[in-house]
């Protein structure tokens, strides 16, 4: 249980870069978000997914974009934080709402709700709506930790949709088939984006510093020490910053690092299951071979798209996500991609 209270606050951290650039809200025409909104669901289209397969078939509700909280704005009072969280994410993002109301009644496993560890300013309406990203995150984590049990791994991606594996942990931890994730550190595409030393450092992988950090064999428990179970844990929370940022991007006088953060993911992953193929077959046979992981990281993979192409060209939602992008583009990394659509068995 501690260990992984001590992860998600980690979590937090790494969900948190932003850069100030301007003092009133930013144009965001450049994302064309104003064409996007639709009430029913939405699935990607771009050529990173695959349309008669598990991940291109994907669909949720879009967030809408463009619907007035003014109202809720106006009316915020600290003393009823909560709530006004709830009302603004239910006018503009209703999948973040459910995962928020679910995930900060989830305290099962920890002593706190996620909203008391992870919301600070409470000023003004506007301070709290630059935190959504980070609540909705971080109740993620919560809700899916509070649902599992011994040896399970659960992920909610909707109010319609959790899928629940097995064995995803290191074997001295939970009994799983995987390995530490921080050993994708030593492969060959490390070198590309070197992890930093601290998440504060410039020019290199920051990220890595808090969840690849470590040494899995040093008898000291470490973020990077955690198994697939955990990494794709942090992906699909990603996932949701990066759709919450997104969905309230017109409020936003700065830039922020929601495109940086699931574009990150998506690396590692590729590259865990590369190194899991090459080096570690009883976690490819588990993640490939297994229908629940198989499927799992191919939904997750198309719903990663569906936002990354939403927010496509957006000045507020990336930092440093054009260099990220020629990561994620690596064919030999993509392939591994396509190796769980062939194994699936799709056209």
């Amino acid at each position: 249980m501690y260990i992984a209270l001590w992860t998600i606050f980690a979590a937090c951290v790494g969900d948190d870069k932003s850069i100030d650039t301007s003092s009133e809200v930013l144009d965001t025409n450049s994302s064309d978000t104003s064409d996007t909104d639709t009430e029913g669901p939405v699935g990607p289209q771009g050529d990173l997914v695959d349309p008669d397969c598990v991940d291109g078939q994907y669909s949720e509700v879009l967030p809408t974009v463009d619907a007035d909280i003014e109202g809720i704005k106006s009316a915020y009072s600290a003393s009823n934080v909560e709530t006004f969280i709830s009302d603004v994410l239910g006018e503009r993002f209703s999948v973040g709402q459910y995962i928020y109301e679910e995930g900060v009644q989830a305290t099962g496993n920890f002593p706190d709700t996620c909203l008391n560890y992870f919301l600070g300013d409470t000023s003004s309406a506007g301070a709290v709506i630059g935190q959504l990203s980070t609540i909705v995150h971080e109740c993620g984590h919560f809700l899916d930790l509070d649902l599992r049990d011994w040896g399970e791994n659960v992920y909610v991606f909707t109010d319609e949709l959790t899928i629940t594996c097995e064995d995803g942990s290191i074997p001295d931890n939970g009994g799983g088939k995987t390995f530490s994730r921080s050993l994708i550190n030593n492969d060959q595409y490390a070198a590309l984006h070197p992890p930093c030393a601290s998440f504060s450092d410039q020019g290199c992988d920051s990220y890595a510093a808090i969840y690849l950090d470590g040494d899995p064999n040093d008898g000291a428990f470490d973020s990077g020490d955690q198994g697939y179970g955990m990494l794709h844990e942090e992906t699909l929370q990603y996932v949701n910053s990066l759709a919450t940022s997104y969905a309230f991007e017109d409020q936003f006088s700065y830039s922020t690092s929601a495109r940086d953060g699931i574009l990150t993911f998506l690396w590692y992953t590729m590259r865990y299951l590369r190194m899991a193929r090459i080096e570690h077959p009883e976690t490819y046979t588990l993640l490939s071979e297994n229908s629940c992981w198989r499927d799992l990281i191919l939904q997750t993979w198309g719903r990663a798209w569906l936002y990354l192409e939403m927010t496509s060209g957006s000045s507020t939602l990336g930092i440093n996500d054009d260099f990220l992008m020629t990561l994620v583009m690596e064919p030999e990394l993509l392939s591994e991609v396509q190796r769980l659509r062939d194994i699936e068995g799709c056209e």
